[in-house]
This record gives structure tokens, C-alpha cells and sequence, in this order.
């Protein structure tokens, strides 16, 4: 089960965060906005083109699709 829900909802922009976490004190775990051709959603960790996913049908679609910032995208290489 998804344990990733709606923090606050207005009728462009969400934040979703995690199930028993304070929306006041807690950094969102991503932002959904609604967009032309839907909601797409922008994890706050990541600032690449992976960041973003979507369309969804709604905030709630979105927070059930969530995926961990970890498992998005390539692997950061370090510079050595």
C-alpha cells in the first residue's frame, strides 16, 4: 500500500508528502501541478528531467503512482 498523501490541495498546485508526517515541519516529498494536458507531478529532491512525471488524472492519481527519488532516472555519477 502507498503510504504518500495529499499535505494541501488548491485548484492548480498539491504537495504531497508521507502518511503521518506534519505537513507544517515536514519538506514535501513532491508538488503536483496542473498543467494543459493534466497534473504532472515534480519530486522536490531531484532538478534534472527526471524529476518530473505524468499526466495524471488528479493529485490522488498522482500520489498513488509516487516513486522514490532513489529509483528515478540514471544513477549520479561522482566526478573523481
Amino acid at each position: 500500500m502507498n503510504d504518500i498523501v495529499i499535505f494541501a490541495q488548491t485548484g492548480t498546485i498539491a504537495t504531497l508528502g508521507r502518511a503521518g508526517d506534519d505537513p507544517e515541519t515536514s519538506t514535501p516529498l513532491a508538488t503536483v501541478y496542473l498543467l494543459k494536458d493534466g497534473w504532472h507531478m515534480k519530486l522536490t529532491h531531484r532538478h534534472d528531467r527526471f524529476a518530473w512525471s505524468g499526466p495524471y488524472a488528479s493529485p490522488a492519481d498522482a500520489a498513488e503512482n509516487y516513486t522514490p527519488v532513489e529509483a528515478t532516472g540514471p544513477i549520479p555519477r561522482l566526478a573523481v
